[in-house]
């Protein structure tokens, strides 16, 4: 058994117990995940049999590359959309998905950061007029539609499109349309954007790819509190992560589905426990907690690679409503799984857009 086999394998033992309604086993559960989570981590920077993410993503670019060329459908004549990818895991995925020849659109709401991050791109790549920047605030609704009506006037098709950008256990905020922020970044804006555009994702004669980011931490709750995503006296900057999380792939799943027998696949990854700018609403010192976490936890590059894999590895063809983690497929929360907690999450999301934003 591999590493990442084994990790994925004790981590779904545990998983299974955290969606418990006993809050003494949540917490014990959610401990159990993070620890495996950087126990992984450390040992996978000194397992010799384990390859280097930056090798393996090489590989992935390559049969990108190779299957394109074998279906006739150059990968330079495609479109990529990667949100949050001024930083992060954003900024590597959206490197790699450039390097595999597809015109990659940073979808950024801070555009300063976005235009540093074009320009390091193509500096790093050598790769001029590949990244794009477009602007895009996820925590408005108006921004989501904007963005969606703007790259249909210049784009007839999308190939890739990759929902990155998120916020973690910020204290209670809300978004320009006052839903709860983490929500609404996390599922609402990405929901808006995805079922916006798949008008121009069903278009690819040789498929499309939606991905759509979430964590482990969606095992930190037994089921979406629906009452404590409205109710600010229920806000609890955890619990309403693991909500959040837990829409994301309930979200993927159900969306999943909806386009069986189309030539679009949807799947859910989980980078692992990264060393990014989702700390900074953590407590305590931020550099401190970046300094700390850099030894423990995965780097930027480790914390892409499935989300890559995803977006272009020829191996994921055709698979679609998958769970994946460490570029394995794992099993998911009960509830993403559940089609009726699917369409309920679904409708909700349909009512909330249409309550708070009026085109």
């Amino acid at each position: 058994m591999s590493l990442a086999s084994g990790a994925n394998t004790v981590q779904s033992l545990i998983a299974k117990q955290a969606t418990s309604q006993n809050k003494a086993v949540q917490l014990l559960s959610g401990t159990g995940i993070l620890s495996s989570e950087i126990l992984y981590a450390v040992a996978s920077k000194f397992d010799p049999s384990v390859p280097r993410a930056t090798s393996r993503i090489d590989r992935i670019i390559m049969d990108s590359c190779h299957q394109s060329l074998k279906n006739k459908q150059p990968n330079e004549q495609k479109i990529a959309i990667v949100t949050g990818a001024n930083s992060g895991i954003g900024f590597e995925t959206a490197k790699a998905i450039g390097r595999a020849g597809f015109h990659t659109i940073l979808a950024c709401r801070n555009m300063q950061l976005g235009e540093e991050a074009v320009e390091k791109l193509t500096r790093q790549t050598g790769l001029e007029n590949r990244f794009e920047l477009m602007h895009l605030d996820l925590a408005s609704l108006e921004s989501v539609y904007g963005f969606i009506e703007k790259f249909k006037q210049k784009w007839q098709h999308l190939d890739i499109l990759v929902c990155n950008a998120g916020v973690m256990a910020c204290p209670l905020m809300k978004t320009k349309d006052g839903i709860e922020m983490q929500f609404g970044i996390n599922h609402v804006g990405h929901f808006a954007l995805s079922t916006g555009l798949l008008d121009r994702l069903e278009k690819p004669e040789d498929g499309s790819r939606i991905v759509v980011l979430t964590s482990m931490g969606a095992f930190m709750t037994p089921d979406i509190n629906f009452e404590r995503i409205e109710k600010d006296s229920m806000y609890d900057r955890s619990l309403n992560y693991a909500i959040s999380k837990l829409a994301n792939m309930t979200f993927g799943a159900s969306l999943a589905r909806k386009l069986e027998g189309t030539k679009v696949t949807v799947n859910i990854a989980h980078p692992g426990s990264i060393a990014t700018n989702l700390f900074q609403h953590v407590g305590g010192s931020y550099r401190l907690i970046r300094g700390i976490s850099g030894l423990f936890l995965l780097d930027q590059v480790a914390g892409a690679l499935t989300t890559i894999y995803l977006a272009l590895d020829p191996q994921v063809e055709g698979i679609s409503g998958v769970f994946f983690n460490r570029c394995l497929q794992m099993n998911m929360h009960p509830v993403a799984l559940d089609i009726a907690e699917q369409d309920k999450l679904w409708a909700f999301t349909e009512k909330l857009i249409a309550d708070k934003y009026k085109k």
